[in-house]
């Protein structure tokens, strides 16, 4: 399975659009090498990151939009859950299309051209999921361990049913999926009191089945190089406000590439105000000055092309339309002049 990405432009999920067909034609403009999946959470609250990704779920109780979880009940909806996960039944975690217009409008698109280098799809991960979701009493899912085994089967078997329908219209793309767990950039704070071992050990069991290549987002600062011990083949962060902070891991950076992972540098601000004034040259320019310094610390430049993508800083989902589309074009501006390539 190739991993030489050489600063190829992607995206990260969500858009602002209303209507799928024009998130897809923005994406695949400016992402014509690693397109993705539009989420578009503006169609609907089921398409937000929480609520599309509950189908098939057992014990769901979604009530004036805030949903909650209950544990081992009802019985027979937790005895089909795991009956569909033993079975590796995948239309039983699938997306509808209530839930994920921009998904199947994404996969009629992908039957028109048929050929790409890579596809990427998305999956809200198990830590936010559990750290989001509660049960009955309020207290968050993630520390019921009944709830915290199925969210990471759940989150599994939602990635795998995708994998599945890409397969199936282009069998020659590298596959991508990235488990959104935006939660992570809090923890080690009094906020967030899950440990380094469950962390390692929740993301580690559902990558394991995949058949692709997997990677986390995480749109904030958190601990790298618990990260880079994980097996992901792709981080994701925000490059735009913390470069300086994973910078300052060169070593276990130059380990985790060295092994074959990759970074996608999320190097395109999705804040409005930060947008305003960005220019390609100027992000391009930040990051070749990191890179520069990494190359200080043994970090060769072969190294940081090949494990390289260049990606928004987060989901768009929240910008105007026309925001949205500046991210775009500035993600793939930025990675035609990290390629030597631009126009």
């Amino acid at each position: 399975m190739s991993r030489r990405f050489n600063f190829v432009a992607t995206g990260i999920g969500s858009l602002p659009f209303t209507e799928a067909g024009e998130a897809c034609r923005l994406i695949f403009q400016y992402l014509p090498e690693a397109p993705h999946w539009p989420q578009l959470p503006k169609v609907s609250l089921r398409e937000g990151m929480i609520e599309q990704f509950l189908e098939g779920a057992p014990g769901v109780v979604e009530k004036g939009g805030k949903p909650f979880l209950r544990p081992l009940e009802p019985h027979e909806e937790w005895e089909r859950f795991y009956q569909g996960y033993e079975a590796i039944d995948l239309d039983a975690f699938a997306i509808s299309k209530e839930r994920g217009e921009g998904f199947y409008a994404f996969l009629e698109e992908l039957g028109r051209r048929k050929s790409f280098p890579f596809i990427k799809g998305q999956v809200t991960g198990p830590i936010t999921l559990g750290l989001t979701l509660k049960d009955e009493a309020g207290a968050a899912a993630f520390f019921n361990p009944d709830l915290r085994d199925m969210l990471v089967k759940l989150a599994t078997m939602k990635a795998r049913w995708q994998e599945a329908a890409f397969q199936r219209l282009v069998p020659n793309a590298v596959q991508i999926i990235i488990f959104d767990e935006p939660i992570l950039s809090s923890y080690g704070s009094a906020f967030m009191n899950v440990s380094r071992a469950d962390v390692i050990s929740c993301l580690r069991e559902t990558i394991a089945p995949l058949a692709g290549l997997k990677g986390v987002h995480i749109c904030g600062n958190t601990d790298w190089p618990m990260i880079m011990e994980i097996g992901l083949d792709i981080i994701h962060f925000d490059a735009y406000k913390d470069l300086s902070s994973v910078l300052l891991y060169a070593e276990p950076l130059r380990h985790y590439l060295a092994e074959g992972g990759a970074i996608s540098w999320g190097i395109v601000p999705t804040d409005e105000e930060a947008l305003k004034g960005a220019e390609a040259s100027q992000l391009a320019a930040r990051l070749t000055q990191g890179f520069a310094q990494l190359a200080r610390e043994g970090l060769g430049q072969e190294l940081l092309s090949r494990g390289s993508l260049i990606a928004p800083s987060c989901g768009a989902g929240s910008l105007t339309e026309q925001a949205a589309i500046k991210v775009y074009r500035l993600t793939k501006e930025v990675s035609d002049l990290l390629r030597g390539r631009a126009a």
